[in-house]
């Protein structure tokens, strides 16, 4: 942990002091900036008291830094926060019961999900679990056309029987008014929500077309209703930024959301659905800052932590996508496009009913975690299996105050071996295995989906177990090299701490682009306004407040979108139809020229604002200390590593310690990399360099 005596009063005392805190599954992981000099920290999470990991984690940066906690907070010019709370509440489908009141004869919209059909524990393919229950959707008579013509008034009275049915006989705890065609004209919708209201007024009532004023009634309904489910989630963050105050933070907390952006906690309490995949879109933003660094325009980034495997294809900035899926309900929440499958440090090793190893997506998670760590857990993970292969070494775990019980690990695996003829090692090195053939399967998938060469793509590599199976993942799907940034271990905590606020405004059109100038001038003007409104709302000064606009545009009545930045000027005929062209060209590029259809409309489904707030943000800066170019590293000492299926592939590995590691150095492998909170795991047919940035950059042997 460099750098903590002039953290603590040396040159960098008059620079912004930045923290970044990510809470995850497993560990919370926390960042300290204050200019060139960095501190981090990795404590295990508190799943009953998110705040007291947190305080803990802040309590060991203060100690790295030498000085108290409440001197530490006070010097603070921004705090960052991402959460898995809202993630849990969905996975765990244990949100409050909400109502639904929809426009009679579509009550079956929601529970039907589009048709969409999911594998079960059985591999049988079945309906999502639903968070609407059947009996809790209301219908009334009401009906706005596509042009937001209303052809039927909605009847508050029947609105309100239909509010009673829902409150007393369901003991349903919020209501969702969701109706046909509202994102064209509310007016029916904001009757029945007042006259819920009127009969209720102390329930929360939540109007979807007002909310997400978007085309498509099912997404339109699931990010109301989902937002709605998860509300209470919320409500740790204020008390944990009630107890960072108390403890000396003197400013508000900024929340990571799924857009790739900070939030005010006011925002994140109004729309704590955005949070759902915060922890992935804090690295996801990291990543793009380190691939920037490396010269890297293009890269997958792949991180590995405790409980999950996301990845993402970053191609210089944070990829997003306008149709989110969560937990496999499709909405019309903006997020960062990531993948994510349950292949994490923590993913359990089982047997299914045909005799055959599996391992994950269960997690053995924070408490009781892998056996290895000694507090009850006794089934084998994938942790458990790098420990008795070597890869790991027990008694440096996250720097030494956490060492791992290697006598538990191997009793863990020999268990699980013994139902299928195996000893430990021939079953940690098949948890192994199948680890890296899940995460390599789910980088392909990727790859497929988005159409790209991955001979153009690096691999980033992060979060703390990632390191151990990068190179192999590479290989197997053909990317020219493998990205390790310094801060690995803790990159979605950096994230945190090194992005702007976003706001996001959307509006939907589904017209002609080409001819309905003054519409898109006018939509385009009221949606700037807004965002400009939300980042004043969040306190980002006038100077620092920046909006760009975005368009969804298909072919005409195709269901899927291409999201093409708006020209400066969409008052303007002619660059309307430079932007039909640039449509068509990226669909080319994205789909193949072949299908192209000759005089097809272009159509303009939606239209984006992006609002930016410039904040205070930890940089990623160059080392100042270097060695030689070419310079070998030196070894630390060996350890004796499983690299193979036979029980002879057991040899010594040389092992460096990664803060040894300065901007010239090279290795060769086989070879550990081992830093406090990871380990890298070179194989035998690669080699590496440091970058000026001390990013470890791997390749193959030429």
């Amino acid at each position: 942990m460099a750098g903590s005596s002039k953290l603590a009063g040396g040159q960098d005392r008059g620079a912004p002091g930045c923290i970044g805190i990510d809470v995850g599954g497993t560990f919370t992981d926390a960042v300290l900036s204050h200019g060139t000099q960095v501190v981090h920290a990795k404590v295990p999470t508190t799943p009953d008291d998110m705040s007291r990991g947190v305080l803990q984690v802040c309590a060991a940066l203060a100690e790295r830094c030498g000085t108290r906690l409440d001197t530490l907070l006070a010097s603070i010019s921004r705090f960052g926060v991402s959460t898995t709370a809202v993630t849990n509440v969905l996975a765990q489908r244990s949100g409050r019961p909400v109502g639904l009141i929809t426009t009679r004869g579509f009550e079956a919209a929601m529970p039907l999900a589009k048709g969409r059909r999911v594998h079960d524990a059985d591999g049988w393919l079945v309906l999502p679990a639903p968070v609407v229950r059947p009996e809790w959707i209301a219908g009334v008579t009401e009906r706005v056309d596509r042009n937001g013509t209303v052809l039927q008034a909605v009847s508050a009275g029947e609105v309100q029987d239909a509010a009673r049915y829902l409150v007393e006989d369901q003991q349903v705890e919020a209501i969702v008014v969701s109706f046909l065609w509202a994102f064209r004209n509310p007016v029916n919708e904001r009757q029945a929500a007042a006259a819920v209201r009127q009969l209720f007024p102390k329930l929360s009532v939540t109007e979807a077309g007002t909310m997400t004023p978007v085309i498509r009634e099912f997404e339109r309904t699931s990010v109301a209703v989902l937002n709605a489910y998860v509300m209470n989630a919320v409500a740790g963050l204020d008390e944990l930024q009630s107890r960072l105050s108390a403890a000396g933070l003197r400013v508000p907390m900024l929340i990571m959301h799924s857009g790739g952006g900070a939030a005010s906690l006011a925002e994140s309490r109004h729309f704590p659905l955005s949070l759902a995949y915060s922890g992935p879109a804090a690295g996801v933003a990291a990543a793009a800052l380190v691939a920037a660094t490396a010269g890297a325009p293009e890269v997958l980034a792949c991180d590995m932590g405790g409980t999950s495997f996301e990845v993402a294809v970053v191609a210089g900035d944070v990829p997003r996508r306008s149709r989110g899926e969560l937990l496999d309900i499709w909405t019309a929440l903006s997020m960062v496009d990531v993948l994510s499958i349950g292949a994490g440090g923590g993913s359990i090793g089982w047997i299914d009913a045909r005799r055959v190893l599996r391992v994950g997506p269960r997690s053995a998670g924070a408490v009781p975690g892998p056996a290895c760590y000694g507090r009850g857990g006794d089934e084998a993970t994938v942790t458990d299996a790098l420990v008795v292969l070597g890869y790991l070494d027990p008694a440096r775990f996250l720097g030494g105050t956490m060492p791992l019980d290697f006598e538990l690990a191997h009793a863990a695996c020999a268990r699980l071996g013994d139902r299928l003829n195996l000893d430990a090692t021939e079953t940690a090195w098949g948890i192994r295995e199948l680890a890296t053939e899940e995460m390599t399967r789910a980088v392909r998938s990727v790859i497929s989906a988005r159409g790209i060469d991955p001979r153009r793509y690096p691999l980033l590599s992060y979060g703390g177990a990632a390191g151990l199976f990068a190179a192999e993942i590479a290989s197997a799907i053909g990317a020219p090299r493998v990205l390790v940034p310094e801060r690995a271990s803790i990159l979605s905590a950096f994230g945190c701490a090194a992005t702007d606020v976003v706001r996001e405004r959307v509006r939907s059109l589904a017209v002609p682009l080409v001819g309905n100038v003054a519409l898109v001038q006018r939509t385009v003007e009221a949606l700037r306004a807004e965002v400009l409104a939300d980042l004043a709302a969040d306190g980002v000064a006038t100077g620092d407040r920046a909006v760009r606009v975005q368009a969804d545009l298909r072919f005409e009545r195709q269901i899927w979108e291409l999201n093409i930045a708006l020209p400066d000027n969409p008052g303007d005929p002619a660059a309307l139809e430079r932007l039909a062209d640039e449509f068509r060209t990226e669909y080319s590029r994205v789909y193949g020229h072949g299908v192209l259809v000759q005089g097809a409309t272009v159509e303009l489904v939606n239209l984006r604002a992006i609002g930016t707030g410039r904040m205070v943000t930890a940089r990623i800066e160059p080392k100042t200390v270097r060695v030689p170019e070419g310079t070998p590293a030196r070894p630390a000492g060996v350890r004796r590593v499983r690299r193979g299926r036979d029980a002879g592939d057991v040899t010594g590995v040389p092992c460096v310690n990664w803060v040894d590691l300065q901007p010239g150095h090279v290795l060769a492998g086989p070879l550990l990399i081992d830093a406090a909170d990871t380990t890298v795991w070179l194989p035998a047919a690669w080699q590496a360099r440091i970058d000026p940035f001390g990013t470890c950059i791997m390749e193959p042997r030429q």
